[in-house]
């Protein structure tokens, strides 16, 4: 289990204390590879049953869980993983269980860490990756934070590669897949796995949405294969591709068109036409370095000092 989502979660691990089992259970249930373990349970339980009978053993069960989903490398999670095995057939299942009742309650983060629990205690648990993924996906749509939203990010894409190799013939991963691709830019893969999903889904909704959305890929998949070609080398071709679209808003809403256009007119000696795209580029990027640094290079072609000059300052006060 990857620890990127360890530092998210652990504060809550301030709610948690930890104790030890009664010898005499240790020996009588021949438990010997927990003796003088702690064992986690709430805080909030321990302070709710003082001087009763004790606690019930429900809580260090559901204590354990927390602290593997919590730290996964936490130093004795080993010993509870093999313990909660030992006593419960089915602890996956709960976990998982009641990591849904979590979600559906709106508790995401919680959720997040019984279902993390399941899976560290089974990794090809579909149930418990399929859900996981959600909760993740759900707690980063949440989030403002660039970090926090990158790293549960790659939890869901993650997740959902495990689901792809687990359980190859799931349409709902292709579905989700489709938009991981489509925010990442990369449009031929998101097409192509929403051409999955579109084959073995069944009627419905999703079915609907990913149709319409298809359509909509057709001039974003030429365009990606045009400044794939761009980046690759092969400026001329890229270049009658991205030629196609000069005219259309696209031009002007979507920056990196007028980019990659521009850097194959550099490459290819068209220098004018390359600054003009550039500038456009720019324009709808102005922090760009990449963009400055191809209109230094571009203004030094066609001997303008003074430009090339200029975008070199920039580029060094963006840097510092």
């Amino acid at each position: 289990m990857n620890d990127r989502l360890d530092k998210y979660l652990v504060h809550h691990m301030e709610d948690i204390v930890f104790l030890e089992f009664m010898p005499e259970y240790v020996k009588r249930e021949h438990l010997d590879f927990m003796r003088n373990v702690p064992v986690p349970v709430k805080k909030d339980v321990v302070g709710s049953l003082a001087g009763t009978n004790g606690i019930e053993f429900y809580h260090f069960v559901m204590g354990m869980i927390n602290v593997i989903g919590i730290q996964p490398s936490f130093e004795y999670s080993s010993k509870y993983i093999s313990f909660l095995k030992y006593i419960h057939k089915d602890i996956v299942s709960t976990a998982v269980r009641v990591g849904l009742g979590l979600a559906q309650a709106g508790d995401l983060e919680k959720a997040c860490i019984n279902l993390r629990a399941a899976l560290v205690m089974d990794p090809d648990n579909v149930d418990a990756l399929y859900n996981y993924m959600l909760v993740c996906r759900n707690l980063y749509a949440e989030s403002d934070e660039n970090a926090y939203i990158s790293d549960f990010k790659m939890e869901v894409f993650e997740s959902l590669l495990a689901l792809k190799e687990l359980k190859p013939d799931f349409p709902m991963t292709y579905y989700y897949l489709g938009f991981v691709y489509i925010n990442a830019g990369k449009y031929e893969e998101a097409q192509r796995e929403w051409t999955r999903f579109m084959a073995i889904s069944e009627p419905g909704r999703e079915r609907l949405e990913i149709q319409d959305r298809l359509k909509e890929l057709t001039d974003p998949v030429r365009i990606e294969q045009g400044y794939t070609d761009i980046m690759s080398g092969k400026w001329e071709r890229g270049i009658a591709v991205l030629e196609e679209y000069v005219e259309t808003p696209m031009m002007e809403d979507w920056w990196p068109l007028p980019y990659y256009l521009g850097v194959g007119y550099s490459r290819t000696g068209r220098h004018q036409e390359a600054l003009e795209m550039l500038k456009k580029a720019l324009k709808g990027n102005p922090s760009s370095v990449e963009i400055m640094a191809e209109l230094v290079m571009v203004n030094e072609a066609v001997g303008d000092e003074i430009n090339a000059r200029k975008y070199r300052n920039k580029i060094e006060i963006i840097n510092q």
